[in-house]
């Protein structure tokens, strides 16, 4: 029977908790004094993140206390728009994105992050007059109006030989119009170097494949598709569409863009109701691009479908201090926690208690189901940069079935360190700070965390990756014989 490690499935659990039950936690503190929060960050990461002795040795701790020192003088004079990006600087030293300084999501705060970001580079378009110029057809195929998820629209318009992605409809805090985007450089060999900029305006840059007779292009994860012009019939399913499909005999096609819980429902419907065709066809892909994670309940009706041997998971390390303690005992006492979900929370407080000030690992699971289904003989896991988190760990586990092939290009790493319960409010009430409580039990000699989890076979990113995946499969001899036990 399926009971995926509950400690590790319980960072989406709790963040639904925080979203419907806000004011059970979160302290309303109006002191922001820059320097006070900075040794506010600093002392709550260095005494609850289990990743603070494992990244910061004697090796490096001398460089590391310099560069906070210098940082911390900057905090004696730094204003309140400037504090942020102070913040996110020293927290940014560890590398790890779910230690995270983030806004607190009031109206009060709207203004302030506008200010934050205001100052960037903006460049003035005018929509109308670029749905005039490119009516018929724009000089180079790139050009266009894009857009992502619904939240963003940009102008890719060339300059040089750079084309710049401008802001056209933001989201109203982060981004404005007039500002870019996106950076995208030809490099001559079907490469592109792109410099990409998130929420927060960070920037990455990294080298890709970019289709520019295209009408969608994957970045990172993050798709974009093209809106305008676009021919009749070019544009494709949308990449965050979910779907099924069974293009002939030999194959059957899942596509899940996410784990988000409000999508539970849909992922569950269509692997049952397609259980028997998936069960019942030599081949299966599960196209997971740009799957940024969520919750990992949203993926245990595949593990059956997958499963050769007994899933191996280990449980993770908890760093036991009293901050994180008192995030547990706090998560339990919601009315919206399930009642048949406390047990081994209660369990854990208890052997954390007995360990405070140190760490305490639970036990890990081996997960068996009844049966190895005879079809799908062969899975192929499509997987790219974007898939991280909850996806990672799916990925772990299928990584244990003789019948999976990963295909692709390696995941995002964001998974080393994980179980952040809930935000941890500051002095100052315009943030909060995710701070995971717990590590994977591979750590330190096997991390993934800004490596990520190789495919098994990487593909281009020119090619088209179901066509590449199928013709893989078809020559492929099966990993695993027909049985059942």
């Amino acid at each position: 029977m399926f009971t995926y490690p509950a400690l590790i499935r319980l960072f989406g659990l709790y963040l639904l908790l925080m979203l419907c039950y806000p004011t059970a936690t979160l302290a309303q503190n109006t002191s922001c004094n820059c320097k006070e929060n900075f040794d506010e960050v600093i002392s709550k990461v260095k005494h609850n993140y289990p990743g603070y002795p494992i990244k910061i040795t004697s090796s490096n701790e001398a460089s590391f206390e310099q560069f906070t020192d210098s940082l911390r003088k900057v905090a004696d004079t730094a204003d309140a728009v400037s504090c942020f990006n102070l913040l996110q600087l020293w927290t940014g030293y560890f590398k790890d994105r779910h230690l995270a300084l983030v806004f607190k999501d009031i109206p009060e705060n709207k203004e302030y992050i506008n200010q934050i970001f205001s100052g960037n580079k903006n460049v003035p378009l005018s929509k109308d007059s670029l749905l005039t110029k490119w009516a018929t057809a724009p000089e180079y195929p790139l050009e266009g109006i894009w857009a992502l998820s619904g939240i963003y629209e940009v102008a890719i318009i060339r300059k040089g030989n750079i084309y710049q992605a401008i802001i056209l409809k933001g989201d109203g805090t982060y981004w404005k119009p007039g500002q870019i985007k996106l950076e995208l450089e030809p490099l001559g060999d079907l490469s592109w170097k792109v410099t990409q900029y998130n929420q927060y305006h960070i920037r990455d840059t990294f080298t890709t494949y970019v289709d520019e007779q295209g009408y969608s292009m994957v970045l990172k994860g993050y798709t974009w598709e093209k809106i305008f012009p676009v021919k009749t019939g070019s544009k494709s399913i949308p990449a965050d569409s979910f779907y099924f499909s069974k293009p002939d005999s030999n194959f059957a096609i899942l596509r899940l863009p996410n784990f988000e819980l409000n999508n539970k429902k849909v992922i569950d419907s269509l692997i049952t109701s397609n259980f028997y065709t998936i069960t019942h066809t030599p081949h299966f892909i599960i196209d997971l691009r740009g799957n940024a994670g969520g919750f990992n309940i949203c993926f245990e009706k595949l593990l059956p479908i997958l499963y050769t041997d007994p899933i191996i998971t280990n449980g993770p390390i908890v760093r036991a201090t009293t901050e994180n303690i008192r995030l547990y005992e706090r998560m339990l006492k919601s009315p919206l926690f399930p009642d048949d979900k406390k047990p081994p929370f209660v369990a854990l407080i208890k052997n954390l208690k007995k360990n405070k000030n140190s760490y305490f690992q639970p036990p890990g699971d081996t997960t068996t189901f009844p049966q190895i289904y005879t079809q799908p003989e062969k899975v192929g896991l499509l997987m790219d940069e974007g898939c991280s988190s909850a996806t990672e760990l799916l990925i772990l586990d299928a990584k244990q079935s003789k019948k999976v092939t990963l295909f692709g290009k390696r995941s995002a790493g964001i998974v080393d360190y994980l179980n952040l319960v809930a935000p941890r409010p500051l002095s100052c009430s315009r943030f909060l700070l995710w701070i995971p409580t717990a590590r994977l039990a591979s750590l330190p000699q096997h991390p993934i965390d800004n490596t990520g989890i190789l495919p098994d076979v990487e593909i281009p990113h020119h090619e088209n990756w179901i066509n590449f995946a199928q013709q893989y499969l078809s020559n492929l001899e099966p990993k695993v014989a027909n049985s059942s036990k």
